[in-house]
């Protein structure tokens, strides 16, 4: 397991960091960490938050007229 710094969450979820702080409020994202006066995000908890939003995707996304 590998702690991560809020830099690299953002980019491996490519979400900014308003939008992650709002989410943990929500109790949508994994709370942080906090070691060192870091905050911190083990990448197995990141990893299962993505494997999350994969698993509740829709099955046939509807697509685009382009």
């Amino acid at each position: 397991m590998r702690l991560l710094r809020l830099p690299e969450v953002c980019e491996r979820v490519r979400r900014g960091k308003s939008t992650i702080y709002s989410e943990i409020k929500r109790g949508a994202f994994p709370a942080p960490v906090k070691q060192g006066g870091g905050n911190y995000w083990p990448d197995t908890e990141i990893d299962a938050y993505l494997q999350r939003l994969i698993s509740e995707r829709p099955a046939n996304p509807p697509t685009s007229a382009s």
